[in-house]
């Protein structure tokens, strides 16, 4: 028995008065952007609140952490805001996966009880990190490991880099690459009255201006205040719902076919080898699901900076990073046997996102192409997708979640998933004299309100036994290199020294 999804529902800033809402509190706001959400929803499908009272029986959502709203107890006090008393709740935190998180909590608790009628909402109101010094504060203070990264000037902008600098090296992707699939996706932002980016032509020169190693502005996820809400349920409840003239007579909906997700490390010093779960979330979706890969037809694929989107792409569907960069400066990815259209809508680099809930804005591109959006975009496919990926991360590339809807009905028995090595976890434990290979490094130019002011340099280091290490750089006079020219990726040798009270690596 397949879960369905009956539609989503989205809301932004701007469908409130201005004055209105800029004079609201934040938990004004909040609740703003989820009831309006909620209720779009149920007049969507031809209901309203109290009609649906009866029937729903769970309600999942995601913590609104810019609010320090964290815990059970918080989707409890929504559900009795909204007027539903007495539901299951659940509680989401993976990040930037949690919107695949979720909706795989409800996909699970529909196969379990084909009565269960779930809603799934959240919002969040976070402010940009480029307008408010506090916010990218508290989030480097969320991100980044206390002991091992925060004392170096790392950030979540710089350690993405660095793992984007290590792709490019290995895999012959270029800043050409990054420049042309961001002009791409920005075109697309251009022409939706929904997107930040809408009518928003980028500069030239914008691309040219980095925060941190390869990414520049334009190639930085935007973050706004934004609200989703979406049902999932059974063929069988919906059919009763209809019946008992509860919804729409002719209520459309998709299946929600297959659901994973993988967790490696909280933190990227953790993550041994710099490894993705990327690809062992996709594959337990895929193998849930009964399909092969090669049937998926759309995608949407979390891009909170453009090298994610090349490195998902490329882990979801076994294609090389060098092969996707290239159909993706067209907006095309390979499913490996043809190339396939991903997020019409811009993705998140140019629509609408709160942080944690990132994919809702993949979840209402994908709803878009099936006329389930109650906001659908302006760019869909002439036909809907037979089958369609969602695919969210977390944390500094830490969490992955994948959701794999069809247009039909699909009857296939799930299949083991293919046996893929477990993710290792490094444990950082340099010692002085210890020696040391540079795995990846990238200069930060972007740190507002850290204690280590820009330019500088961060690299991650390897020793023999495979423990990374991350540190700033310095030469053998004790002066701080802030530049990564002249040093060779996999090549360039270090020694570890304490200056300052700190573990650095000095060029060897």
């Amino acid at each position: 028995m397949n879960p369905i999804l009956l539609g989503v529902s989205d809301t932004i800033e701007s469908e409130f008065d201005a004055e209105v809402y800029k004079n609201l509190t934040p938990l004004e706001k909040y609740q703003s952007l989820l009831f309006h959400s909620v209720d779009k929803l149920f007049g969507f499908l031809g209901t309203d609140r109290e009609k649906l009272k009866p029937y729903l029986t769970d309600f999942v959502s995601i913590e609104a952490q810019s609010l320090g709203r964290e815990g059970y107890g918080f989707t409890i006090k929504d559900a009795n805001d909204m007027g539903f008393g007495g539901l299951a709740c659940h509680t989401v935190d993976l990040g930037g996966a949690s919107v695949g998180g979720a909706l795989q909590q409800a996909h699970t608790i529909v196969k379990a009880n084909p009565y269960a009628v779930v809603l799934v909402a959240a919002a969040d109101i976070p402010k940009s990190v480029f307008k408010q010094v506090s916010d990218l504060k508290r989030l480097t203070a969320t991100v980044c490991h206390k002991d091992w990264e925060m004392p170096y000037g790392a950030t979540l902008i710089g350690l993405y880099s660095l793992l984007c600098e290590r792709m490019m090296f290995d895999t012959g992707v270029t800043s050409e690459d990054l420049e042309e699939i961001t002009k791409h996706f920005r075109s697309l932002a251009e022409t939706n009255p929904r997107a930040f980016q809408y009518q928003k032509p980028m500069v030239e020169k914008q691309l040219k201006k980095p925060l941190s190693g390869v990414y520049s502005t334009p190639m930085i996820a935007i973050v706004t205040d934004h609200g989703f809400a979406t049902l999932i349920t059974s063929e069988t409840m919906k059919q009763k719902l209809i019946e008992n003239k509860v919804i729409k007579s002719d209520a459309k909906h998709i299946y929600v076919i297959g659901s994973g997700h993988s967790a490696h490390a909280e933190y990227l010093i953790q993550k041994k080898d710099l490894k993705s779960p990327a690809g062992l979330a996709c594959e337990r979706a895929v193998a849930s699901s009964g399909i092969n890969r090669s049937e998926i037809e759309y995608a949407w694929i979390y891009d909170c900076f453009t090298g994610m989107i090349i490195h998902e792409a490329s882990l979801y569907f076994g294609v090389s990073p060098k092969e996707t960069a290239t159909t993706l400066r067209q907006g095309k990815i390979s499913n490996g046997t043809k190339e396939i259209p991903i997020n019409l809508g811009g993705g998140i680099l140019n629509y609408q996102a709160a942080m944690a809930l990132s994919g809702a804005t993949g979840l209402v591109d994908v709803c878009s192409q099936y006329g389930l959006s109650v906001h659908p975009l302006p760019n869909v496919l002439s036909e809907p997708p037979k089958v369609s990926l969602l695919g969210g991360n977390g944390g500094i590339d830490s969490i992955n979640s994948v959701i794999l809807f069809s247009k039909d009905k699909i009857d296939k028995t799930p299949k083991e998933p293919m046996s893929l090595k477990p993710l290792e976890v490094n444990v950082p434990s340099p010692k002085e004299k210890e020696k040391a290979t540079i795995l990846s490094a990238t200069t930060i130019y972007f740190n507002p309100g850290g204690e280590k002011k820009p330019p500088y340099l961060i690299v991650c280091s390897t020793k023999d036994n495979g423990e990374m290490v991350l540190t700033n750089l310095y030469d053998k006079e004790g002066k701080e290199i802030v530049s990564k020219e002249g040093l060779e990726l996999g090549k360039t040798k270090v020694e570890f020294q304490t200056i300052d009270g700190k573990i650095q690596a000095v060029v060897d």
